[in-house]
């Protein structure tokens, strides 16, 4: 039965010895999961010679021969384009878009109508690609479908890869980068085309991963590959296969998406197989969360402050949450930043972190919800040109007046931002001076900056509130403002969400690090504290609902250590409902 398998990937009966004892739970979740209605769309992501191409034809021969299903194996690595059409790229965007690999030398909208048609039990034509020679096969030697099948297995390097974040995009990884990419623009190429994968990958029903102990051993198994793509190549064809050298080059172009896939995937991935140096597989894990499990199953929206959660308190990077802002992107969670910063600080910070949904500014006062998500509102909200806004404070020039007034009892005792010149604030926050500017645009608030002792500060405080305001300590400043808050914000975002996608049901998941994220914790319904290296976790009053998670690590590592570990540890009742 495993005769043609063995002889085509030149193996021996010691492989299928190995594929029973680890594969063979990848062959029960097709089979269980397979129906009548549609086929089955399955995608193997698996470095350069790890051996996905194996594994995949292994599935096929076993559910074809064993269970007798109709199943089409696929490689991306058929739909690369042309050699013409990538010297075109070349010349048009980037030198090294002439080397086949990278997301955007794939014919996407191809891989589309081949899956369009797949599902729909329509004839199509796979294509095949010659490496050899770089260019597809001649069409006669494509591939013809003419019947409903069970079953599409589609393996490739790149599959399931969610792009990077752009901060990520800025430092060069290798010689290659450096020497021939020094001012990113083919990594940046490469990771805008990658996202328009995404909606096919969202097509897959499963996940399965080949993960290798490092990169470090690709390049050893990519050689091992060429070796074997040069015994069953004619001579004549030969030249065109890679020398070491040329391997080394070769891969150079996969290194960064390949550790990048390393790190995010696995926690994204419904079966990962974890490989040793020898491409043996040493055990399994499970990690994959299911969001849409059925119609009416429960779909986070995070609601996470900034400074000191998502941003480091002392840097203000956020580089080490990155693997848990891709899973989040990976599956579509909305991340809606819930912060005291002003709208005018978001936009650039939303940017750096591909966050393109709502946002909350000025610790609850207005949010800002972009006008491409669809959403109608009545009564209009107010329009802010790419945002609808809705305002749930009073404006900044009457919390000013407030502070004026209590200057009197209190002076010298503290200065704020619209008394501050920006190389203050500049020192008082450790923001750039750019970023000072921008903190200095308010709409709604006034954040103070204390000066004298912890007894007078409560004694301003309480002053503050009999004048009218509801005051809201923060990480750094007392925010004056009106008795708008965090939590009020996240309530009224969370049911405009439930009123629109009126066919999904949505949960709140809060993370934040201050006094003045408490509110929002206390009502959302799953909370993580994140640790400060400045000051202890606030009491928290989280009534019935359960406990917060207070994390081991402070900042963006702590936002990622929740999300990657104790959103998916408590997925059944956030996902199940």
């Amino acid at each position: 039965m495993y005769d043609t398998f063995l002889a085509s990937n030149r193996l021996t009966t010691e492989y299928l010895d190995s594929a029973r004892k680890w594969f063979t739970p990848c062959v029960e979740m097709i089979v269980k999961h397979t129906n009548s209605a549609s086929p089955l769309f399955v995608s193997i992501n698996g470095s350069q010679g790890s051996g996905k191409s194996t594994l995949a034809d292994y599935l096929t021969t076993t559910l074809t021969q064993v269970h007798k299903l109709k199943v089409i194996n696929i490689s991306i690595d058929d739909f690369y384009y042309d050699h013409e059409h990538r010297q075109t790229l070349a010349e048009d965007v980037h030198p090294l878009l002439a080397t086949r690999g990278v997301p955007g030398t794939h014919n996407i909208e191809q891989l589309r109508q081949v899956m369009d048609a797949l599902s729909l039990g329509h004839p199509c034509i796979i294509p095949s690609f010659d490496k050899a020679t770089d260019n597809p096969k001649p069409v006669e030697q494509w591939q013809h479908v003419n019947q409903k099948v069970d079953v599409v297995i589609v393996e490739g390097w790149c599959m399931q890869i969610p792009p990077q974040l752009s901060d990520m995009l800025t430092p060069s990884i290798n010689q290659l980068e450096q020497q021939e990419d020094e001012n990113g623009v083919w990594r940046r190429y490469v990771n805008i085309a990658l996202q328009h994968y995404q909606e096919l990958f969202q097509r897959f029903h499963l996940s399965f991963m080949l993960k290798a102990p490092s990169f470090s051993v690709v390049q050893q198994w990519r050689e091992e590959q060429e070796s074997k793509l040069r015994a069953i190549t004619s001579k004549h064809e030969q030249q065109r296969l890679l020398t070491p050298a040329g391997v080394s080059r070769f891969i150079a172009h996969y290194e960064r998406l390949t550790k990048h896939a390393l790190a995010v995937l696995p926690a994204i991935t419904d079966m990962v197989f974890i490989l040793d140096e020898q491409r043996q597989v040493q055990q399994i894990d499970t990690h994959k969360v299911n969001i849409n499990v059925t119609p009416n199953s429960l779909s986070p929206l995070i609601f996470t402050d900034l400074d000191g959660t998502l941003l480091d308190h002392d840097s203000y990077s956020s580089k080490l949450a990155y693997p848990a802002l891709a899973y989040c992107q990976m599956l579509e969670i909305p991340v809606i930043p819930t912060t005291s910063k002003t709208f005018a600080e978001l936009l650039p910070i939303r940017s750096a972190l591909n966050l393109d949904g709502p946002f909350i500014v000025e610790n609850g006062a207005a949010v800002y919800i972009p006008k491409k998500l669809g959403m109608q509102f009545t009564p209009a909200l107010e329009d802010k040109g790419d945002y609808w806004c809705y305002s749930m404070a009073p404006k900044r020039a009457k919390w000013i007046e407030i502070i004026q007034r209590l200057s009197t009892d209190f002076a010298g005792e503290f200065t704020h931002f619209s008394a501050m010149k920006t190389p203050e604030i500049v020192t008082a926050t450790g923001l750039t001076y750019p970023q000072a500017q921008l903190a200095k645009q308010r709409e709604y608030g006034e954040p103070v900056l204390w000066l004298s002792t912890e007894q007078r500060k409560i004694e301003f405080i309480e002053a503050a509130i009999l004048m009218g305001a509801s005051p809201i300590e923060g990480g750094r400043f007392i925010h004056i403002n009106g008795s708008s808050d965090k939590a009020t914000a996240m309530q009224w975002l969370h049911q405009q969400y439930e009123q629109h996608f009126n066919n999904k049901r949505f949960v709140t998941v809060a993370l934040g690090d201050g006094p003045n994220d408490t509110t929002m914790l206390n009502n959302a319904t799953y909370a993580a504290q994140i640790r400060s290296p400045a000051h202890d976790f606030p009491l928290l009053t989280r009534n019935e609902k359960q406990a917060a998670y207070q994390s081991k690590l402070p900042g963006p590592a702590g936002w990622n250590e929740y999300i990657t570990t104790q959103l998916l540890s408590i997925q059944k009742d956030i996902f199940y409902g």
